[in-house]
């Protein structure tokens, strides 16, 4: 699948909401954001696949979908959700917003890890090579044959085992995170991950209120309004609890029910406001509030997690100097016990 970055990504749907804030058409946009200069070849396939999916016929949503395939399932899900509710340019402004909050969090993240990753790769070969040097000492000025070879081919591949691990980390990361979006058995584990999980409960929260709101301005049924904001949440117990709910709503008992009835899916708090917004008449402007809440508590997450992930990365980086260290004190121990007892 092409990739583009959490910027450019920012970039393109800043761009888009500007233009759908202003009521020009997206077809009229995308040939815009074509004649400007300096446009990236993957920027560029995404709008004349948007532009080629609107000239065809299909709504934004599908089209922008199925545009190069740059685009993933949620940010689908998010931009049909606002199209279908009449307030695309809130969609398009909620994205932008979340794949800033990726952008500035990865850049911290990268940041931290860079002297943990530099002293990682300074200590396995020292103190291969320090081990090395006390094991093979011999009083008769002799080298082992073979000896620095061995310890050099053991830095690779400790260094190997180190690369590898991270890799297989973050790629387990990558795949959970995906499944979690429609696995709600998947999302209930990863929301008891410290850091991690409440900046994935804010998230789809704030995506999940944001939503619910475009759909009740658009005057579409509660049960639809549950459903698609559920849809679009990127949370699979979210999504769960709104397909509950939703055949709740439908058989004709107040919202309240079905959100008592995923007490796992929506904070307390959320849905006691919930509840008496819904017999005040104010949903509408509840959800807004809950929005704006949520938007903050998950930018406030997001610091946290670009902040303590490189420091947790550390400690266990230094654990790991740590075992090396002794390693090599321990073998620096045998030499010495080993001429005091050639000496005596």
């Amino acid at each position: 699948m092409p990739r583009l970055s959490p910027r450019a990504k920012a970039l393109i749907y800043s761009n888009l909401e500007k233009y759908a804030r202003s009521g020009m058409g997206m077809e009229k946009a995308c040939e815009s954001l074509l004649r400007q200069p300096r446009v990236s070849g993957n920027e560029r396939r995404l709008y004349r696949g948007l532009l080629d999916g609107i000239q065809h016929g299909r709504s934004i949503g599908d089209a922008l979908g199925g545009a190069g395939g740059f685009v993933t399932p949620l940010e689908h899900e998010v931009v049909v959700a606002a199209e279908s509710g009449g307030k695309l340019e809130k969609g398009f402004a909620h994205l932008a917003e979340y794949f800033r909050r990726i952008d500035r969090t990865r850049k911290k993240i990268l940041k931290g890890l860079a002297y943990p990753l530099f002293l990682i790769h300074l200590a396995i070969p020292v103190s291969t090579l320090a081990v090395t040097a006390f094991g093979s000492f011999r009083l008769d000025g002799e080298t082992p044959k073979g000896g620095y070879l061995a310890a050099l081919e053991n830095s690779g591949l400790a260094m190997l085992g180190v690369w590898v691990g991270l890799l297989s980390f973050f790629a387990a990361a990558w795949f959970l995170a995906r499944l979690g979006r429609t696995s709600a058995p998947v999302d209930a584990i990863l929301r008891r991950i410290p850091l991690v999980g409440k900046a994935r409960r804010d998230v789809a929260m704030e995506r999940f209120t944001q939503v619910f709101e475009i759909f009740l301005l658009a005057g579409r049924t509660m049960s639809e309004s549950l459903t698609g904001a559920a849809s679009a949440s990127g949370s699979g117990l979210i999504r769960a609890a709104g397909k509950r709910g939703a055949a709740i709503v439908a058989a004709g008992d107040p919202l309240a029910h079905a959100l008592l009835a995923s007490p796992e899916a929506f904070p307390d708090d959320f849905t006691r406001g919930m509840i008496v917004a819904e017999e005040s008449g104010v949903l509408d402007r509840e959800l807004a509030e809950w929005g704006r809440f949520y938007s903050e508590s998950a930018g406030e997450a997001m610091e946290q997690l670009a902040e303590w992930a490189p420091k947790l990365f550390y400690w266990g980086i230094l654990l790991f100097v740590g075992a090396l260290i002794i390693r090599a004190a321990l073998a620096y121990r045998d030499l010495i016990e080993g001429l005091l007892n050639f000496g005596g």
